[in-house]
């Protein structure tokens, strides 16, 4: 019945639910633009929040050495032992791994000709768990495998030279030629097109695109150097270092250090080490939000005293620089669109007053004949809610329309969470304030009293 009479209320009234559905379908398209403009600048940097928004230093390093001990001089190989040169932080590492992947031809020529490259990048757990690129086949890497014999890799290459599920053997690092051939088992292709945290992109960026290098770039250096350079890999290998260093430890520990090597007289003392790694590229170092101001700072400068780097960045500079680049742009239409709305919505719930103010004397009637003032509030809710979802819908169209035409600063628009969140945070604020209004005109007067107002 009160599925009826709404619509009755539709039909009766074409001129003012008309009104009404313009003013609507307005206001949930500013919305649906605006939010979409938003999370259009906040997508890139959503995925690698949580990384960024801690206490501490960012840092794309070159190399890194202890400056004291047995250890003096030599090059820092684990986060870990970075962390015992500071005081409270943690570091989340990548590394340059000395390790050659490729066919068995092509690293003896290498070799013979003294001239190598190393095509194996490693990340700490944070690393894999903070960020995942967009890939072409398969899966991002895991920390889990600390078990099996084997390195799981995913694969940046510049042409289809590997393929998931695809296995190769690593039988050489940057020292030795090693007796026994290790398998790594390809799990995924990175995506040419997708971003990744490998090395910052050197673009003078101080916001969070100082994470990232566009694989479409570096596949494209990669490909271009490889057809220059025979002696140059034109595939990258990134494997977890909790992997690599299980594998490591499960192969050393059933051979001893010369069988480790078939040239092993030609090479410094490997110190029983297969993978040799060294702190490289993208580094966060990171502390609790309470340390004080004196760790802070006594960390910072430690840091400038064992790494040589391209940048180093408090989080929260870069942090704010982040926002303020999200902002811009869209801070000024800010203004005009929180006017629009406010307009749109003032205009919304006076229009559906004055429809509930004509109607009164004909629901004074039906309260006449048995209905309760509950029942018809109800009806004029429901006829209400009838025109905002029509106008949701409208909406919704109207604002792909204006992203199809550049309205929205050439963005497209899209319908997500966000989106629908906004939009129905209006729809309540609609309904609400309508309702309030329509109650204000009835409240303690009776149905007689109403009748002989509107006679």
């Amino acid at each position: 019945m009160t599925w009826k009479y709404a619509v009755r209320e539709c039909r009766m009234h074409v001129v003012m639910s008309v009104l009404c559905l313009v003013q609507a379908v307005f206001l949930f398209a500013v919305v649906i633009g605006l939010l979409s403009v938003f999370m259009a600048r906040y997508s890139g940097y959503q995925p690698v929040r949580k990384l960024l928004e801690q206490n501490g230093f960012i840092s794309n390093m070159v190399s890194s050495v202890h400056l004291e001990g047995d250890a003096e001089g030599r090059q820092v190989h684990s986060s870990e032992a970075y962390e015992e040169m500071l005081k409270d932080a943690r570091v989340y590492g990548q590394y340059r791994v000395h390790a050659f992947v490729r066919d068995d031809q092509w690293v003896a020529e290498a070799r013979e000709e003294d001239v190598f490259h190393s095509n194996m990048r490693a990340y700490d757990d944070e690393w894999i768990q903070g960020f995942v690129p967009r890939l072409q086949s398969g899966k991002w890497l895991e920390q889990e495998n600390t078990e099996g014999r084997w390195l799981e890799a995913v694969v940046l290459q510049s042409s289809d030279r590997y393929k998931t599920g695809d296995t190769v053997y690593l039988d050489n690092n940057s020292m030795t030629v090693l007796q026994t051939k290790i398998p790594i088992k390809i799990v995924g292709i990175i995506d040419r097109n997708s971003d990744i945290i490998y090395k910052s992109n050197g673009r003078g960026y101080m916001d969070y695109h100082l994470l990232f290098g566009n694989m479409a770039e570096e596949t494209e250096g990669l490909d271009i150097i490889s057809n220059t350079n025979s002696s140059y890999m034109s595939e990258t290998f990134f494997v977890s270092k909790r992997n690599l260093d299980s594998v490591q430890e499960q192969y050393v520990d059933q051979e001893a250090e010369e069988n480790l090597s078939e040239n092993y007289e030609n090479v410094p003392s490997t110190g029983k080490t297969i993978f040799f790694t060294e702190l490289e590229g993208v580094v966060l170092i990171v502390m609790d939000r309470d340390c004080p101001q004196e760790v802070f700072e006594y960390n910072k400068n430690r840091i400038a005293q064992i790494s040589q780097f391209h940048f180093l960045h408090d989080l929260d500079y870069i942090k704010k620089n982040t926002w303020h680049s999200i902002m811009t742009g869209i801070s000024d239409i800010i203004p005009a669109g929180a006017g629009m709305l406010l307009f749109t919505i003032i205009s919304f719930v006076t229009l559906s007053t004055l429809m509930y103010q004509k109607n009164m004397r004909k629901y004074s009637i039906y309260y006449m004949y048995g209905l309760t003032w509950r029942g018809i509030f109800r009806i004029h809710v429901l006829y209400i809610s009838l025109i905002v979802f029509a106008a949701l819908v409208l909406g919704t169209v109207v604002a792909h329309v204006a992203g199809y035409f550049g309205i929205w600063k050439k963005i497209a628009v899209q319908i997500g969470v966000v989106q629908m969140g906004g939009c129905f945070a209006v729809m309540m604020v609609l309904l609400l304030s309508a309702s309030l209004m329509c109650l204000s005109l009835v409240k303690g007067r009776s149905a007689k009293e109403i009748l002989q107002e509107v006679e």
